[in-house]
């Protein structure tokens, strides 16, 4: 292996960084190593949370929402919807289909009589899986309705307990129409949206305490949530009076302004990579002083001022690229403890803003790789400088330092 340059070369700057003879190039070393091991490692751990949080809006969006809604121009018959459904149902890749209508109205807060609060009814023919419930409970006292669980807390209601929601009047009259909605149970999907202002109800009782209220369109659920593309031109080509839009498509904005933010802040975590690998820069400047002479027998026998830059630009490698797997192995391992003893979570307030109640950290593959690949490039071009200078010089005036 040592015949060969590349060999030859790593032998030597493994042997310049393990025989170090010097207090301070043993202390630069140390602080080099350390430096971009932490800069990685917040790296890490930062692209880990940005990962998890886009990854638990995207699965509450998928739980709390069909992976693909087909509107109707026009309000359509439940037995209409019903039929329509069922032939979406038979689509290759489509789990399930229901009718689904979506009302919008205010019902009253006890603590703040004055300040309603608006909420969301999702009216569907089968509930929801989040709701624990295979068939929609009968009632007596008004529709039955499983409320969020944060809606359900601040407006103080339990499981039997009514509620009247006050809807939008028809265009052109002053009548407000109500709905008297009994509490069948509550979800809890750990999406501030949903569980703050949903409430689902059925859709048949919906439509018969609405006289002309009918069904929005179809709401589909998916075996694979990501196949929206391949499935919806399906359901394009079976149905296409419909007017279809994807779990994607409805929350474009979100994620996008989610991977700016991601991509701004690996940006600026780059840039403290860059500043940690300056200390790397001057651990082997204290390196090429410690062996000085060393490098000057090398010229003297033969070696050439390139293969001198080699050397020191392999321990620098070294030196930085084993400070950059550390950090690596530490933010993963940050990252799952951050994980499991849910470090990030929220309060209701703070749940609203930023719209789930907890966050897990989720290191990709993708991202480890960029990071390694990003971090290593950085630790050359600081390397380069030392390494440069200390091949240039004489090694007559190498062998003579002392």
């Amino acid at each position: 292996l040592y015949t060969l340059p590349v060999g030859l070369d790593l032998e030597l700057a493994m042997r310049f960084l393990r025989r170090r003879t010097g207090l301070l190039l043993r202390g630069t070393s140390l602080a080099a190593f350390a430096g971009v091991a932490l800069a990685t490692a917040a790296l890490v751990i930062t692209l880990a949370l940005m990962s998890g949080y886009s990854q638990s809006i995207a699965n509450a969006l998928q739980r709390g929402n069909a992976h693909v809604v087909g509107f109707s121009p026009r309000a359509l018959e439940p037995a209409i919807a019903q039929s329509i459904a069922d032939r979406l149902e038979m689509v290759d890749g489509v789990r399930r289909a229901t009718p689904v209508a979506y009302l919008t109205g205010l019902i009253d807060d006890p603590e703040r009589p004055t300040n309603p609060v608006p909420i969301t009814v999702k009216a569907v023919a089968a509930p929801p899986g989040y709701t624990g419930m295979d068939r929609w409970p009968s009632s007596d006292d008004g529709v039955p309705a499983v409320f969020g669980e944060r809606l359900a807390a601040s407006l103080q209601l339990q499981v039997g307990q009514s509620s009247i929601v006050r809807l939008p009047p028809e265009p052109g009259s002053w009548i407000v129409p109500t709905l008297n909605l009994q509490v069948v149970g509550s979800f809890h999907l750990a999406f501030a949206e949903f569980d703050s202002s949903w409430v689902v109800a059925p859709l048949n009782s919906i439509v018969a305490a609405l006289p002309g209220a009918g069904a929005s369109g179809v709401e589909v659920e998916l075996d694979d949530p990501l196949a929206v593309a391949t499935v919806r031109d399906r359901l394009e080509e079976t149905e296409p009076a419909l007017l279809y839009t994807d779990w994607r498509e409805m929350n474009r904005s979100l994620f996008a302004a989610l991977r700016w933010q991601t991509l701004s802040l690996f940006v600026v975590l780059t840039l403290v990579v860059a500043v940690a690998s300056f200390q790397v820069s001057s651990a082997l400047v204290v390196l090429a002083i410690d062996k000085r002479r060393t490098a000057g027998m090398l010229l003297a026998l033969g070696a050439t001022p390139s293969r001198i830059r080699r050397i020191l630009v392999l321990a620098g490698l070294i030196l930085g690229g084993a400070g950059v797997c550390a950090g690596i192995v530490m933010g993963c391992a940050v990252s799952w403890l951050a994980t499991v003893f849910r470090v990030v979570r929220f309060p209701e307030g703070l749940a609203k803003v930023y719209m789930v109640d907890s966050i897990p950290f989720r290191p990709e593959p993708v991202h480890l790789l960029a990071v390694l690949v990003v971090c290593l490039v950085l630790v050359f071009l600081a390397s380069l400088g030392p390494a440069w200078r200390t091949s240039r010089e004489d090694p007559a005036v190498s062998l003579r330092a002392v």
